[in-house]
């Protein structure tokens, strides 16, 4: 079992049904302790691989895909990378076409692309790296961004 915490989100990675007793009594400890509670509508359990049983001792329905920090996990590696660039890429177009518009020389379309573009691709490149076809469509997509600043002055005034 791993467990990672981030402020007031914890999540738990379990490889057997057997450990949600482990998980649910730190949890009932945890409530005791601080006064909390655990909050089952915001709670999203994932089974990965093969499970003969869903563990259900938490009361918490299973989920197919789970959003984590923008990184999707799904019930595969495969589709957990699919589905995790499938969504940046398509949040980043839609950044991208929003931006696209504003009157940006070309120093600050590539900044632009740097700071705000890139680095959401960049934060999912270090959970899963980019499969081929996406790394092609974040340089076709780069360039074309940047590529307005053809027409723009060189230098921002």
């Amino acid at each position: 079992m791993l467990v990672l915490a981030y402020a007031d989100d914890v999540t738990v990675f379990v490889s057997y049904p057997a450990a949600f007793a482990t998980i649910h009594q730190a949890i009932r400890f945890f409530e005791l302790a601080a006064g909390a509670r655990l909050n089952p509508t915001k709670s999203k359990p994932l089974a990965i691989g093969v499970w003969v049983e869903p563990a259900t001792i938490l009361g918490i329905d299973f989920h197919e895909r789970v959003d984590m920090l923008g990184v999707t996990f799904g019930p595969n590696l495969t589709l957990s990378m699919r589905d995790s660039w499938i969504g940046v890429l398509r949040a980043v177009g839609a950044q991208a076409r929003k931006a696209y518009a504003r009157n940006l020389c070309l120093a600050q379309r590539i900044h632009y692309a740097q700071r705000c573009l890139l680095a959401k691709i960049w934060y999912v490149a270090q959970v899963f790296p980019p499969p081929h076809v996406h790394a092609q469509q974040v340089t076709a997509f780069r360039s074309w961004f940047i590529s307005a600043g053809h027409n723009l002055p060189g230098s921002c005034d």
